[in-house]
């Protein structure tokens, strides 16, 4: 009996310990990360509208560098600042969360920007998604 216990207590404690872990990570930030792809908004979007399968595998999970014009300037839930590349006339695009400490002050409709984040893959409306995005220029 006391060996049951005492495996229950040394197996409580290791999930305690990968639980204090996983809350405490530091979120994985790209700004150290290379680039692993290096494109236009409208590249990236190109591909996956041709082949989104592949485009997948080719990007998810991927920290990406992208340039882009953009389309619109948003906020989401949180606070984030949200950038959406699309091309004119075009209803989708690349849409990109930056992280929250980016300076977003001097962004508007039509600036040039370069961004560097990690992409999720596709949603249908809105395009091809980036997280963790941060400004590189």
């Amino acid at each position: 009996m006391k060996k049951i216990l005492w495996g229950l207590l040394i197996l409580l404690l290791i999930l305690a310990a990968v639980g204090f872990y996983m809350l405490n990570m530091s979120g994985d930030s790209v700004a150290k990360k290379d680039a692993d792809h290096s494109l236009t908004a409208a590249a990236l979007y190109a591909e996956y509208a041709n082949n989104e399968k592949a485009s997948n595998t080719k990007y998810i999970g991927k920290t990406i560098e992208l340039t882009g014009t953009i389309s619109e300037l948003s906020e989401d839930q949180q606070g984030a600042t949200v950038l959406m590349f699309t091309e004119p006339g075009e209803f989708e695009g690349v849409m990109c969360t930056l992280e929250k400490d980016q300076k977003t002050s001097g962004l508007k409709v039509g600036s040039q920007v370069k961004i560097k984040g990690q992409c999720t893959g596709k949603l249908d409306m809105t395009g091809v998604v980036i997280n963790k995005g941060i400004l590189i220029e």
